[in-house]
């Protein structure tokens, strides 16, 4: 059976890094991206093999318009936010939905794990 595969966006290399090897040790298939549009054109370019993106809300003039754009073109793919950004804030700016999975940096990387295959299972 194939492994999910995991699309990390973060404009930190060492967190983008950090995450995607922990992730491969936990077995997910992972593509990384620093920034939005990046991200954007992996999803095309591996259209139908990605599962989920991890994405990080503080990118460099992006916010989350490369999540509305992912979740708009790719419903199948499911996001997950892991960020810096107090919860409540990015609740009231409406920076994410309601009912979004989100993480609070520094994320540990079992609960990143668990939380994916949750929300993989719930697909």
């Amino acid at each position: 059976m194939p492994q999910p595969t995991i699309l990390v966006v973060d404009d930190d290399a060492d967190i983008l890094e950090t995450t995607m090897y922990a992730l491969r040790k936990r077995g997910f298939d992972v593509y990384g991206a620093s920034s939005g549009p990046a991200a954007v054109e992996l999803c095309h370019q591996r259209q139908g093999e990605i599962s989920a993106v991890v994405a990080d809300l503080s990118l460099p003039g992006e916010s989350t318009r490369f999540t509305h754009t992912i979740a708009g073109s790719f419903p199948n793919i499911k996001i997950v936010y892991a960020t810096g950004i107090p919860r409540h804030i990015a609740l009231s700016t409406g920076l994410v939905p309601p009912d979004a999975p989100y993480l609070q940096k520094p994320v540990d990387a079992d609960l990143l794990a668990s939380v994916l295959r949750g929300e993989l299972a719930s697909a």
